[in-house]
């Protein structure tokens, strides 16, 4: 057990650091390619930080478990806007950009019609997303990617500094070799918090329903706390809107060109109500509120609560 705890100590002191450098390294670059925050929070960070995601959802789909990559994207998504934004919101407060509002409508409405669509699917049909489907998801991705590159625009508000082809490449290198220390060390943690769980004898379910739910997210939610710690709001909503975007596409894509994906809809579908609210009221909050406050990430850490409650109900009476 002391050696559990200290490996789950040193694997957070390490992910807190590799995530600092990993933002510093991410500023960097936009500056030199003159690309705004929350383009190089999509094009680098949140991709980068989706790779357990995608990593999970292509395993599962070759072995014919494609539930599972629906299931783990879902999750992820809420996850990354309900604690993400909410643990962010409440230390430090989150502003939101009118320019951002494009890109959260989209994710909001990518959301309700891939929800809407698998469930109408898997009811009339036998599975939910099949080769056709999932490469179409994998073209908006594309076209996406695309729409980003095409807006070179450095509207982060702060000094345009030089930065040199020496100072970008050095910043890509201990980029790269950050994400891998992020994703690396998150792995770590996430299997510290289990063992120490299971042996506190806590339900292996409910460690399902939290820390593993919550393990793939932790990269996302390590980068975050750095990035807003630095009032850099561009990259923490390009990251969380980002890794959304890139697991409703990318990953959902990838996993059903591989195998169809079949979903079971009793506790499948309170995951998909569950992320169609959490991205409507995040579009709700940007485009009133245009910031969120300690309530407010108080607020979407009790709806993920509550998402949690139902999640592990519906498991224990389907079982």
């Amino acid at each position: 057990m002391i050696i559990v705890l200290i490996t789950l100590l040193f694997s957070i002191a390490v992910l807190s650091k590799s995530s600092e450098v990993l933002i510093d390294s991410a500023v960097k670059l936009s500056r030199f390619f003159k690309i705004n925050q929350l383009a190089i929070g999509f094009l680098l960070v949140a991709v980068a930080t989706s790779l357990p995601e995608l990593s999970v959802s292509i395993t599962s789909s070759m072995i014919g478990e494609g539930g599972i990559s629906a299931g783990n994207v879902f999750g992820s998504n809420i996850a990354n806007i309900l604690v993400i934004l909410g643990v962010g919101a409440f230390f430090y407060g989150i502003k939101i950009s009118p320019s951002n509002l494009k890109d959260i409508a989209l994710i909001v409405l990518l959301t309700t019609v891939i929800s809407v669509y698998i469930v109408f699917n898997s009811s009339v049909q036998s599975k939910a997303l099949n080769f056709i489907e999932g490469a179409i998801l994998l073209l908006i991705f594309c076209i996406y990617v695309w729409d980003i590159l095409r807006k070179k625009k450095l509207d982060d508000g702060r000094p345009k500094f030089n930065i040199t082809k020496e100072v970008a490449l050095r910043a890509f290198l201990f980029f790269g070799a950050s994400i891998l220390l992020v994703i690396i060390s998150s792995a770590f943690v996430v299997d510290a918090a289990v063992e120490i769980a299971i042996s506190l004898g806590i339900a292996q379910s409910f460690i399902g329903a939290t820390i593993i739910a919550l393990g793939t997210s932790l990269p996302e939610l390590s980068v975050a706390l750095q990035a807003l710690r630095k009032k850099h709001y561009g990259l923490v909503l390009g990251n969380v809107i980002g890794s959304n975007m890139t697991n409703l596409t990318l990953v959902l894509g990838a996993a059903s060109v591989i195998n169809p994906i079949n979903v079971q809809l009793p506790v499948f579908i309170a995951a998909l109500l569950f992320a169609v609210v959490a991205n409507s009221l995040l579009f709700y909050i940007a485009a009133i509120h245009k910031k969120i406050e300690r309530f407010g990430g108080l607020f979407f850490l009790f709806i993920y609560l509550l998402y949690l409650v139902v999640i592990f109900g519906l498991q224990v009476t389907t079982i």
